[in-house]
């Protein structure tokens, strides 16, 4: 009975962090966007951009406490599974209210490619020209929605599955931005469940005590559930669909092995880095390994966004017992969630913004690193000399 109560307890502190998540999402909603035309949602839109863009210590505060929160309620999800206190359905149970709340979130709040996504379908749809060939700075003064778009000087760069997955949800939009809004954070939503699903499938295969933990591990990360499920980044579909691949690899059937990760690859070009593994039958230590010397890749060229972690936490899910990764992807998640309060704090990421982004990022990718050294090592002997 007290069990239960526990679960209770956490279930309810999920609805009530998940619930001022999606609330706050909205405070950053782009000044030049209209979302209703309706008198009483603008002006309920006009509070909440206010908050956001003219309140910005108080808005930067909010933000920090519900990352702070939702770490909380993580790590003690965590520990209650470990004790065998909450278990897989609950955690399915907390999992499907986080979706069903966080597909109406504002998407843009940190990060402006969820619009990007929607206009590459829109230039394939209804201008009928090849997102690799234009740019939507090409259609200033004939499409709105480039008054509230960043890197709208480039052409597009997402992998051609991506694209034509993102049809999908703008065909089933009708023309109604809200609508194609929604469509396209389900779309997200959907290979963020069938990423969690694959990720307790794989563990119930290989290691079923460590299964709901995993799943835990990975579904509950405040990271994955922030960068997944409101900015909705596509980089969950290159991790589903490898998940998907090590599945069949682990069910011995390596034709669909391979189609699924050429899936992946045809998402996002990241899991490039597993081919050679997939060739020579390397285990999932060694696939970790070169997920992370992919991204070590990436961030020398260019900063370390917060959503490439994305790549690397299912192989982290996938060895929920070595405490040392799990901690130090913990404090790392933490990190880049937090390297967000700057920009909220100033508005912009000017030089003096960006060096305390970077150096929030430093300190967590070092603390993570001493975090999974010490945990390497040998526990002290209590033998007198």
């Amino acid at each position: 009975m007290a069990n239960n109560k526990i679960v209770g307890l956490i279930i309810i502190g999920y609805v009530i962090a998940i619930a001022a998540l999606f609330l706050y999402s909205y405070t950053q909603v782009d000044l030049n966007l209209t979302l209703s035309r309706a008198s009483v949602v603008q002006t309920v839109q006009k509070n909440f951009q206010y908050v956001g863009f003219y309140q910005r210590p108080l808005s930067t505060l909010l933000y920090v406490g519900i990352i702070v929160f939702l770490f909380g309620l993580y790590l003690a999800a965590f520990t209650l599974v470990q004790k065998k206190i909450l278990d897989r359905k609950s955690i399915w149970l907390t999992v499907c209210i986080i979706v069903c709340i966080l597909i109406f979130s504002y998407p843009a709040a940190f990060s402006y490619d969820f619009f990007n996504y929607m206009f590459t379908a829109k230039t394939i749809l209804v201008y009928h020209k090849s997102p690799y060939e234009v740019t939507p700075l090409m259609f200033v003064g004939i499409d709105p929605w480039v008054n509230f778009m960043r890197w709208t000087h480039l052409s597009s760069a997402y992998a051609p599955l991506w694209i034509l997955l993102s049809l999908v949800p703008y065909l089933l939009g009708f023309g109604y931005f809200i609508l194609i809004m929604i469509n396209m954070k389900v779309l997200v939503a959907l290979f963020y469940l069938l990423a969690c699903r694959m990720i307790e499938k794989i563990l119930l295969l290989k290691r079923p005590q460590e299964a709901t933990i995993g799943l835990c591990l990975f579904a509950l990360n405040p990271l994955i559930i922030v960068e997944t499920l409101v900015s909705s980044h596509n980089d969950i579909v290159l991790s589903a669909f490898v998940l998907v691949s090590l599945w069949y690899v682990y069910k011995k059937d390596m034709t669909l092995a391979w189609f699924w990760l050429s899936m992946s690859i045809a998402a996002k070009l990241m899991t490039m880095t597993l081919v050679p593994l997939f060739v020579l039958k390397k285990n999932i230590w060694w696939m970790l390994l070169a997920m992370i010397a992919g991204l070590i890749i990436v961030v020398i060229r260019r900063e370390f966004l917060p959503w490439y972690f994305v790549w690397i936490l299912p192989f982290i899910a996938l060895q929920p017992s070595h405490k040392g990764i799990v901690l130090a992807s913990v404090i790392l998640s933490f990190g880049l969630l937090i390297s967000y309060a700057p920009y909220l704090y100033i508005g912009s990421f000017t030089s003096e913004g960006q060096i305390v982004k970077t150096s929030i990022i430093f300190i967590a990718v070092i603390s993570a690193i001493f975090s999974l050294l010490a945990a390497s090592l040998p526990p002290p002997s209590l033998k007198r000399s």
